[in-house]
């Protein structure tokens, strides 16, 4: 008989993996798995079950936000294996989940693992710590890691608007260079991000055009700080309508370098990922065997 490890995260979104634990269990028990549940109580639950015990399982499945996927494919990463990797998307935002198609209702997500294909995703390393789909500093990052999960389960993706419009107060700006095969530079930053994923903090589309997400580079996003308040609103709107703008810069690369005049905060898959003076970002290709559903709609490099 096959064996399934299942990871759950009893506190993601609403909880709502609780109500729904029989049906999934249902779902998978049809497919002739032996199951094994391991709820989280704490933060890097996910990660020590998994590079403890992951190894002597057929398939992984786990369900909860961005943060508890980060903690399962860290896991088999520090763990030194890899499995087909199952998700049930129980977030508040589900970026990564968006980005692949897998459903949000979890009963059709945990049958599209039982019928899916695997998909070889990209991976981000940030120094010596790995990433699934984002990893980025300054303006608003430290909305997606100190919101309270009590209000992002109480209000969902609100918390995180709220949370951010009540950091806009506070906006600093970063002197920093980067360097990389394609593009380098200097100057004055608000906010960086390093995506492999069309979807940030609920928001389709902000991270480019043409995002594959094995194609073994990273959308690099960074927005300049601009001379002129006056110059926010287009700098918004541009991400929203994909048009160019002089202060935000897009690009796409393997392997970053950054240095900074001062620690800077960064976060990893809406984690608190570190203070950082200098930072090594690297793209390993299709690292991540993640199970999708029959999607024509998610690209694949040649």
């Amino acid at each position: 008989m096959k064996r399934m490890l299942f990871i759950y995260n009893p506190r993601s979104g609403k909880g709502v993996v609780r109500d729904q634990l029989s049906y999934i269990l249902e779902e998978f028990s049809r497919d002739d798995y032996e199951i094994v549940v391991h709820p989280t109580i704490e933060p890097k639950d996910a990660t020590r079950i998994t590079q403890e015990f992951g190894d002597a399982f057929d398939l992984i499945v786990c369900s909860g936000g961005d943060g508890t996927l980060d903690e399962v494919v860290t896991g088999m990463q520090t763990g030194r294996f890899t499995r087909p990797l199952g998700y049930i998307p129980a977030g508040s935002t589900n970026d990564y989940a968006q980005s692949l198609g897998i459903p949000k209702q979890m009963r059709k997500a945990a049958r599209s693992i039982m019928n899916g294909t695997v998909y070889q995703c990209d991976l981000g390393r940030l120094d010596d710590s790995y990433f699934v789909y984002v990893a980025a500093f300054g303006a608003f990052v430290e909305v997606s890691y100190d919101t309270p999960q009590d209000m992002k389960n109480l209000l969902g993706h609100a918390a995180y608007v709220i949370r951010g419009m009540q950091s806009l107060n506070n906006l600093k700006a970063y002197h920093l260079r980067y360097e990389s095969r394609e593009m380098s530079g200097e100057g004055d930053f608000l906010l960086g991000m390093i995506t492999n994923s069309d979807s940030v903090g609920g928001f389709k589309g902000i991270t480019g055009r043409d995002v594959t997400l094995n194609d073994g580079v990273f959308e690099v996003v960074l927005f300049h700080s601009p001379a002129l308040a006056v110059e926010y609103p287009a700098m918004i709107n541009s991400v929203l309508n994909k048009t160019p703008n002089k202060n935000i810069t897009y690009f796409k690369t393997s392997k970053l370098e950054i240095w900074f005049d001062e620690p800077v905060s960064w976060t990893r898959d809406g984690e608190f990922g570190g203070k950082r003076k200098h930072a090594v970002i690297e793209n390993i290709p299709r690292a991540i065997p993640i199970i999708v559903p029959g999607n024509d709609d998610l690209k694949t490099a040649e």
